[in-house]
């Protein structure tokens, strides 16, 4: 049946699925995900399908299975994590091919662009559109997104915008579109508008290449004025990918500190160079843990990636602090080991 399978159309495919569900949950998913246009295509293509093997249906629904891992995969780490995990589960061939399709899927879906967004930056751009619009938005933006926008919007706002949400039934895909579309042009307009040569990156970049003592003497002072600032600027001059900058012996230091649960979701998030510079500094028996922890771990959080990828920084700028290893910067002498 896989030759089957393979010539239906995404119209056929949808309808196989309905029909499997049964009647009572096909007409809930109908009723909350589809236009009236789109039902009344699915429910006559329904109609036309007298009989549908058992075979076939099975098929479809693994398929379906599979397409809503992958999104979810997608979703929690990126398409390298999701990549890697269907090629473990499915093959190479197959993981390319559901992920073409989920990728397609996201790609279309509606305010897309403003989905990549950081939500600090939405809350300003979006603050002083109409309530309707702001709750068309956050329908389609992820959950995390749109419960951070709410959160930071005044109370009058909350509460009309959580009502025009609860109440939003169906939204023309033309106007859909149009409201997208203009804005994403305010958006990109804006984005270029406040493009500059300053912020805290920058003085990172300055910091981040000074010698020790004028690091230490403006943290200091700036710990005084705006201790916020300061912990900002802590986080980002030294991150979790930096630790290749290290030397062999002062990676081993800082492994003897490191939760092992933390590690292994750290590195689910970084690349093979860090990854491998780290199996280096450990034993085999420890690496060997390291690799099947992180092989059998199920689908994490990108923010919980971060927060222990941010505990080790943590331990190696204490480490570094208290003299126990030595963070490379610009502006001081070479280092004879």
């Amino acid at each position: 049946m896989p030759g089957v399978v393979s010539k239906l159309n995404g119209l056929q495919k949808t309808a196989i699925l309905l029909i499997s569900l049964g009647a009572d949950l096909s007409a809930q998913i109908l009723k909350n995900n589809f236009h009236q246009d789109d039902i009344e295509k699915i429910t006559q293509q329904i109609s036309l399908m007298e009989t549908v093997p058992r075979e076939i249906q099975e098929e479809v629904l693994q398929e379906f299975a599979q397409m809503l891992q992958a999104r979810e995969y997608l979703m929690v780490g990126g398409l390298d994590y999701a990549r890697e995990m269907l090629q473990k589960a499915l093959g190479d061939h197959k993981a390319a091919q559901i992920l073409e399709k989920v990728q397609h899927t996201i790609k279309n879906r509606p305010f897309s662009a403003l989905r990549k967004t950081d939500p600090k930056h939405l809350v300003n751009f979006i603050r002083g559109e109409h309530p309707q619009v702001i709750a068309l938005i956050l329908n389609y933006l992820h959950p995390d997104q749109a419960a951070l926008i709410l959160s930071a919007l005044s109370p009058e706002q909350q509460s009309d915008i959580a009502r025009r949400i609860a109440l939003t039934d169906r939204v023309s895909p033309e106007m859909i579109r149009e409201v997208e579309i203009i804005l994403e042009r305010k958006l990109s307009v804006l984005e270029h508008s406040e493009q500059s040569t300053g912020g805290v990156k920058a003085l990172v970049d300055v910091l981040n290449r000074v010698d020790r003592s004028t690091e230490k003497t403006i943290l200091e002072e700036l710990e005084i004025t705006d201790p916020a600032l300061t912990e900002e600027i802590r986080k980002l001059l030294f991150v979790f990918e930096d630790i290749v900058k290290l030397p062999d012996s002062s990676i081993q230091r800082v492994l003897r500190e490191v939760d092992p649960k933390d590690l292994a979701r750290a590195m689910r998030g970084t690349n093979e160079e860090v990854q491998e510079r780290i199996f280096k500094n450990m034993s085999k028996r420890a690496s060997d843990m390291l690799r099947d922890e992180i092989k059998y771990m199920g689908p994490i959080r990108l923010r919980d990636v971060e927060e222990s990828q941010q505990k080790i920084v943590q331990i190696i700028r204490r480490l570094d602090e208290a003299g126990e290893i030595v963070i490379a910067r610009g502006g001081e002498d070479a280092i004879i080991t």
